[in-house]
Parts: C-alpha cells; structure tokens; sequence
C-alpha cells in the first residue's frame, strides 16, 4: 500500500521557509535600491558640481561685468560648456542677476535660504525644482570676484534620466522578487521533500508492522541521524512489545487448552445425569442451568483461544466458488427450530442464483451470529426477517427483527470487541460480546462493509454488503476472526 507523503507537514515547513526567506531578502532588497538610488542621485549631484567648476573656469567677474572666456578654450571644453548652461544664472549678494539663461530665467528660481548658505559657507549647495510636472537638480555655487566680491553661480539639470534609472531599478526589483520567491518555494518544496522522504517510508512500514512478525519493523538507512534514531528506538519498543503479546497468547493458548479439557467432561457428565434422572424436577433445573453455564464458558473459552490464535497467525479466507442463495436459505432453515423454541416467526426473500467468491464457513458464522442475536434477543411472538438481494455488483443481505433496539449511543459501539448492550448485560441471556465484532471482521474481509440501523422498542436491522467476485481471487485475503456464533 502506497502512503502519500506527509503534505500538510512538507507544505507549512516549505511556506515558513519562504515566508522568511521573502522577508530577508525584501528587506535586503529594499536596503539595495535604497542604496542604488542614493548613489544615482549623487552621481546627478556629482556631474552638477563638475559643470559648475568647468563654467566657473569660463567666467570673470569684473566692475559687476560679466566676461565668459570660453571663445578662448579647445572645442572639448566649449562643448561641455554649452550643454552646462542651458540652466544658468549668476546673481550678486542682494539676489540681483547679473545673466541669466532663457531656461533659468522661465524657472524663476527665487533667491533663496539655500543660496544665501552657500554664500556664507562657500560651500556647494543643492536643491530640486520643478518646471512643468518635470524636476530639475540645482547647485548653489559661491563665485569670487574683483575686489573680493561674492557672487552665486546656478547651474540646473533635469533630473529625467535619473528619475528613469531609479524606476527602472525599481520595476526590476519589484519583477525579480516575486520570480525569486517562487523558485525558492519550489526549490524548498523539493528539498524539503526529499528530506521527509524517510518519512514517507516509515509511515508506510509502521502501517505493515504487526506485533507477532518480526520481519516487518522501521526502516533504517544508516544516515545515523535524528531519523535512524527515532526507527532504531520504535524497533527497540516493538521488539519489547512482541515478545510481551507472544507470551500473553502462548498464555491463552496454555490456559484454554487446560480449560477445555475439563470443561468438556463437566459437559458430558451434566447431560449424562440429566438423561438419567427423569423423577427431582428441582434436581433437573439445577442441572439444566449448570449445563448453559458450561456451554456458554465453553464458547467463551474457546473464543480467547481463537483470538489468541487469529492475532499471531492471521488466517486466511479460503475463497471459492459458491452460491450465497444457498448459504444464505441454508442459515435460515437451521435456525427455523431454534426460532421456534424461542416463539420467533423467521422468515427469508433470498434471490437466486447469487453466485460469487466467497469463503463459505466465515459467511455461514456471520449469518449464524447475527441469527441468533435476531431470535435471542426479539421479542416474544416477535419476527426475523432475512434477505438477500444484489445491486451494482454487490450481495446485499439484510437480517431484520422486532426486538427491543439499540439505543443511539450504544449504535457506535456495537461492533468493538466484548461490548455489550446495556439491556443484554442486565438480561440473563449469555453472551460473550464477540460475535458482532467478527461478524464486521469478516464482511470487511470479503471486502465488504456491515451497517445497522436500530429502532429503541422497534428493532434492529444489520445490512451486510459483499462484492461478488466472479473470477478467481488472485491475492490472499486475510481477516482476524474467532470461531464463535455468539454474542
């Protein structure tokens, strides 16, 4: 039989990998453009402040006259000077110009604190502007001249380009995160998978493992890891455990075995003084009531020992060819004289002709047993009404009565091992509380199912359903069953 592996496990333990390795690797991301952006826009405020120092190169201040010396300088650096005064002005200390550019002057940048700083710190000064939805970087440049006059020179550059590269940086993260934590859900999906693989073997092995069969124990690869540790220790336990059932079935085994014998001739010798005494009616009835005691510790004996035998050994069901119609008719008219000891009507619809696999003794022991429940515990002039009908490829039988029920919340229980219904321990009716148990046992051998629906004051209806199988049954099936008719 083949076990999935543990999903629910490999799922969370993948999504709790992935979960924190997205939140790491967002926040390193966002460190990343945080860092990449910072460093676009010093590069823009770097380029500024070359410009500025190639125009300063280019420029004379004298009697408040403005003369550009860049006639004079080779074609590289006139080239450089005309794209770095596109944004262009030069303003005295009061914020007067004394030139501007076309494109400055439509900003109409106002003599600010930031241009005031610079000139008392003389040290560059940046700020951002906008002209039409569009942002411009500036710097505050200080500019001596004649007569150690202060003067501001401005220089602006669009800020479009860099503005681009940080969206772009932007877009590439925001598309290479998503794809880098589904390839790290898969790439954890699949590793974590194969590191539960053990697992998954020994969740299947541990579904195989019988205490009486010690060629079925947790596998162990040799890794020597918390794994081969956790399957060591199992099989220590299942080891001790195996050889604790061996000695409590060998103890049933040994213990039915010298009960019976004596059992047996207490038995024999109670139907023998009851045939021979015909006069003390008193004498009679006390006989009669240790023989059904016999009996029923008889059967009760002898259902440990099958128990005992059935969990070592597990017996297999011998499938043959067989009608049920007959099986099924043939339960009926043997208990007929039983049901009229007891005043029961019992009557059967079987269908003919239901031919299938089946093994012929464990279906007759489950007729008998739920048989005879039907007629011990029914009601005087009460009925047993017994079916058999198919329906999509499956044997339907249904064995009804007129009984007392079965009380809901006993309904569930019905089928454990040695339970007994509350009103049958009150009766005097014997009963072991197996019967029903191996009942389920061997229908669901058969790879079938058995249900009750009960009625309190109503009665009881048992519905088996077996596959009927129409050609050979190629694989052993194996059911644990006493040999009991009783419950």
């Amino acid at each position: 039989m083949k076990f999935p592996l543990p999903r629910r496990l490999r799922s969370r333990l993948a999504f709790k990998q992935t979960v924190s390795f997205a939140l790491l690797v967002a926040l390193l991301a966002w460190g990343a453009y945080a860092l990449f952006a910072h460093r676009i826009y010093d590069q823009l405020d770097d380029e500024l402040q070359d410009r500025s120092i190639a125009v300063r190169s280019m420029l004379q201040v004298r009697n408040g006259e403005v003369r550009w010396l860049n006639k004079e300088a080779d074609r590289e650096v006139r080239d450089q000077f005309e794209r770095s005064i596109r944004y262009f002005d030069l303003l005295d200390e009061q914020g007067h110009k004394l030139d501007t550019s076309t494109g400055m002057a439509a900003l109409r940048v106002p003599f600010g604190a930031t241009a005031a700083r610079c000139l008392q710190s003389e040290n560059p000064e940046y700020e951002t502007v906008n002209q039409g939805g569009s942002q411009l970087r500036l710097v505050n440049v200080s500019v001596t001249g004649m007569q150690q006059r202060h003067f501001v020179l401005r220089l602006a550059m669009s800020m479009e380009q860099a503005d681009q590269d940080v969206a772009r940086l932007r877009w590439f993260i925001l598309v290479l995160l998503p794809a880098v934590f589904v390839i790290h859900g898969l790439t954890s999906w699949v590793i974590i998978g194969n590191t539960l693989k053990p697992l998954d073997q020994i969740t299947a092995a541990a579904a195989r493992i019988n205490p009486f069969d010690p060629n079925h124990r947790l596998p162990v690869v040799g890794t020597n890891d918390e794994l081969d540790e956790l399957s060591i220790t199992i099989n220590s336990a299942f080891a001790r455990l195996q050889a604790s059932f061996q000695r409590m079935s060998e103890f049933l085994r040994n213990l039915s075995h010298e009960v019976r014998q004596p059992l047996t001739v207490m038995r024999a010798e109670t139907e023998q003084a009851l045939r021979q005494s015909d006069s003390d009616s008193r004498y009679r009835e006390t006989l009669s009531s240790q023989l059904q005691h016999v009996e029923l510790l008889a059967r009760t004996v002898s259902d440990l020992m099958e128990m005992a035998q059935s969990e070592s050994d597990q017996i297999k069901l011998q499938r043959q060819p067989e009608d049920l119609s007959e099986l099924v008719q043939a339960a009926i008219d043997g208990m007929r004289i039983k049901a009229s000891e007891n005043n029961i009507h019992i009557s059967g619809t079987v269908q003919q002709n239901v031919n299938g696999q089946f093994d012929a003794g464990q279906i007759w022991r489950l007729l008998l047993n739920l048989l005879e429940n039907a007629i011990k515990y029914n009601q005087p002039e009460g009925r047993v009404d017994v079916s058999l009908t198919t329906h999509n490829g499956m044997a339907i039988i249904s064995v009804s009565d007129t009984g007392h029920g079965i009380a809901p919340e006993e309904q569930a229980k019905i089928f454990d091992r040695g339970y007994r219904t509350q009103s049958a321990r009150k009766s005097s009716l014997p009963g072991t509380g197996l019967g029903l148990h191996f009942a389920r046992a061997i229908a669901e051998a058969h790879g079938g199912t058995i249900e009750l629906t009960s009625v309190v004051g109503r009665g009881s209806c048992f519905r088996i359903a077996l596959p009927i199988h129409s050609g050979p049954v190629t694989e052993a099936e194996l059911v644990t069953h006493p040999d009991s008719t009783v419950n």
